[in-house]
């Protein structure tokens, strides 16, 4: 019987000594992950935390991560954080208040302050990078009457609340609300004023043209019906 022990030793000596353009393209050199055909890495340099899915339409709070683009200075984007106070530094014009704005609403009052002192016509692009992880309180309003949740309720920054969300936050309406003639009152620089919203109509038929935003200071109070609908 024949011993291939030698053949063995040789053929596997040359494997490991081929080229990889001999093995073809399919081979991967020793301690480099292999990936699906077409698959591509992400930049060594942009965090995987900060490629997150950000609503435009949410409103700025302290310590969202932006980026403020001024197109005629043909210099690209500035990251900026939203400080405590709301505020954000851009020059020329300095610290501007953010907070509590949409992206389009910020732009919009750069672009103003842009073209007042320093520019004919300012093209400005503020996007949002990154939302803060920290929770702001913005205000708050207190509820009364026929809602599960009575008492106060505190508005957080960026936070879009109207009469009708409200209610539905504090748990709903009671068992005997007037859903119809919910009382709002709202302090105001002449004093007080109350005013009414129709929040079954707002809910039962989508008459959201008709809800009201709420303000940090207003009372909310469900009256009781004199029949149970």
């Amino acid at each position: 019987m024949p011993s291939f022990g030698p053949v063995i030793a040789i053929i596997s000596t040359a494997l490991v000594a081929t080229p990889m353009s001999v093995l073809g393209q399919g081979a991967v050199p020793r301690g480099e992950p292999v990936r699906p055909s077409g698959a591509v890495a992400p930049p060594a340099y942009f965090p995987q935390d900060r490629m997150e899915v950000v609503d435009p339409d949410k409103r700025l709070a302290a310590g969202d991560e932006i980026t403020v683009e001024i197109e005629q200075d043909r210099e690209g984007g500035f990251p900026k954080v939203v400080s405590a106070t709301g505020e954000i530094d851009v020059q020329p014009v300095g610290r501007v208040k953010v907070a509590g704005k949409t992206t389009v609403e910020a732009q919009a009052d750069l672009k103003r302050l842009l073209e007042k002192d320093y520019y004919y016509t300012a093209t400005v692009r503020v996007s949002i990078d990154r939302r803060s992880r920290t929770v702001v309180k913005a205000g708050q309003i207190t509820l009364s009457g026929e809602v599960r949740g009575v008492g106060p309720m505190d508005l957080m920054e960026g936070e879009k609340l109207t009469v009708s969300q409200a209610i539905l936050k504090a748990g709903g309406f009671g068992a005997f609300a007037n859903q119809r003639k919910v009382q709002v009152t709202r302090s105001e620089a002449g004093g007080t004023r109350q005013f009414y919203v129709d929040v079954k109509e707002i809910l039962d038929k989508g008459a959201v043209g008709k809800d009201v935003a709420v303000q940090d200071g207003d009372r909310i109070n469900v009256p009781r019906a004199l029949i149970k609908f």
